[in-house]
């Protein structure tokens, strides 16, 4: 293993000269990272560094697996494959409803786990940079909070989250406290880092999952591509909503499915004119969203339906449905129809907290 300031000196050389480094010792580097034995200026200088060079596939895979080795490992429910929701955005210009596919896919029978950073419009109002400034976003959790259902507090809480509702959502400094720390440097700062994708790759479960991935611009999902094909992970891949991994609701993006090591297009981009506009949010604030997510579950608006497409794949690629087709019978069974209510719905989150 070479010494630090050799490492930094490869990755830190500018754009048109930096090296990659090998996967084992970008392990050994992030798990020293993640353990607290960089000294803050070899921390800054890597965060900038890799701010500039961007993460190449072999380093990714070092990140990924020194930060799975450190991190609170989850047992899964029996069942499909748990499905990893990583929401570390949040939303400012479009409604957040990336808790709306959650309650979804954890009413159509598949164990949700929602993990995030929990700043964004509370902790972040104030912090205002130009590098996807994360000032006055609405967050996962935020909106969760407000549906009556309370972020799990241990690996134990989420665990019992899991069994009891099929829903569970935590912040990253239950689940890894070394990732959380790095992630704190994003205030000091200013700009994004290599860890905001290493936490879009993690796993916290102790067996297989079912990876949700986003990417805000198009040439990255290659990369998250060829990270799922090494690892030969399951995955959906998308071009998500302002950077959280729910499709946009007025236009399906390509929805892309890793497994195997192979990845293929379940579903290509919505390219048709959009004839009328869905049911959505009066504004993307935390009271407009939560009411809509409601009357979706309750069956009084339609879930959108590049929404209902990616659940659809979801549940196919996590086990729960043989195909597309089955996977929207269980969606429909799932979600009343709009308009009419069957005999024994099932309990729906409210602002009173009830649970799916």
């Amino acid at each position: 293993m070479r010494t630090l300031p050799q490492l930094i000196g490869d990755v830190a050389r500018g754009k048109e000269h930096a090296h990659d480094l090998p996967e084992e010792e970008a392990r050994v580097l992030f798990a020293a990272w993640l353990a607290g034995d960089l000294d803050a200026y070899s921390q800054g200088a890597l965060w900038t560094a890799y701010r500039i060079k961007g993460e190449a596939v072999d380093e990714l895979l070092g990140f990924v697996s020194a930060s799975e080795q450190a991190m609170h490992r989850i047992n899964a429910p029996a069942g499909p494959l748990p499905i990893i929701l990583p929401s570390y955005n949040g939303a400012r210009r479009e409604a957040n409803l990336l808790p709306l596919l959650a309650l979804v896919l954890a009413r159509a029978g598949v164990p949700v786990l929602l993990h995030g950073s929990h700043g964004g419009a509370a902790e972040d109002a104030d912090l205002t940079l130009t590098d996807h400034s994360p000032a006055q976003r609405v967050s996962s959790a935020a909106l969760l909070a407000a549906l009556g259902l309370p972020a799990a507090g241990s690996p134990q809480a989420i665990h019992d989250d899991l069994r009891q509702r099929n829903l569970a959502h935590a912040s990253i400094d239950v689940l890894s406290p070394g990732l959380a720390h790095i992630l704190a440097l994003r205030r000091r700062l200013g700009v994004r880092s290599s860890v905001h994708t290493v936490v879009k790759l993690v796993n916290p479960f102790a067996g297989p999952a079912m990876h949700c991935a986003a990417v805000t611009h198009p040439p990255y999902l290659e990369r998250l591509q060829a990270f799922f094909g090494r690892t030969r992970r399951r995955a959906l891949c998308l071009r998500g909503t302002e950077g959280e991994p729910f499709a946009h609701p007025k236009r399906r993006p390509a929805l892309l499915a890793c497994q195997d090591g192979a990845c293929t297009t379940l579903m290509e981009k919505d390219g048709q004119p959009l004839l009328h506009l869905p049911d959505l949010p009066a504004d993307g604030g935390v009271a407009a969203t939560c009411r809509f997510i409601e009357e979706v579950l309750k069956g009084r608006l339609a879930l959108p339906d590049p929404l209902r497409d990616q659940a659809a794949c979801l549940l196919v690629l996590s086990g729960r449905s043989p195909n597309l087709e089955a996977a929207r019978a269980i969606l429909e069974a799932a979600l009343p129809a709009r308009g009419r209510y069957p005999s024994s719905p099932p309990p729906l989150p409210t602002s009173q907290g009830a649970l799916p």
